[in-house]
């Protein structure tokens, strides 16, 4: 049998709240999952991941932006990223999403060629990276298209283009 550490009235075992005064019973507060880290229902907090990217838009020129958002966009089309690398070679922000979408299409390609060659059991784990790569080059476009300079979550690192 419990009782209610505001008032004292009885409680049901397990309940809550306290039915005379309404009082929380029994819950310790609970801490926020800290960024990019499982949260306890064994998910994780994607916008944190996503948007705790490094981003150098501020060391890109506002008019090499603007001229090259088109580029920027069409790095994450596959092969097609390789068109801003001889259209706008002299661009920081072209080169810069170029480069995240080349790590894309090698990415995309190896998946492929895996996908054909292991057993068909195993195309559950393709289709999960397969679902991130399209994520991936979601966020891209979204940042390019925003005019933003910002690494992609976990492969932004991989410096291809110098």
């Amino acid at each position: 049998m419990a009782f209610c550490n505001q008032c004292g009235a009885q409680l049901q075992d397990g309940a809550a709240f306290c039915p005379a005064c309404g009082a929380q019973q029994g819950v310790a507060p609970q801490q926020a999952p800290q960024q990019g880290q499982p949260q306890a229902n064994g998910g994780f907090d994607i916008k944190a991941i996503i948007e705790n990217t490094p981003d150098f838009t501020s060391q890109m020129d506002p008019a090499d932006i603007n001229a090259n958002k088109t580029m920027g966009i069409i790095s994450y089309i596959w092969l097609l990223c390789l068109v801003p690398i001889f259209a706008a070679p002299q661009s920081k922000f072209a080169k810069f999403h170029a480069n995240q979408g080349l790590v894309l299409a090698i990415i995309g390609t190896v998946v492929s060629i895996l996908a054909g060659i292991l057993p068909i059991f195993l195309a559950w784990i393709f289709w999960i990276i397969d679902v991130a790569w399209f994520c991936f080059m979601i966020i891209g476009i979204m940042n390019a298209n925003n005019g933003k300079a910002k690494e992609l979550p976990y492969i932004g690192k991989i410096r291809i283009l110098k």
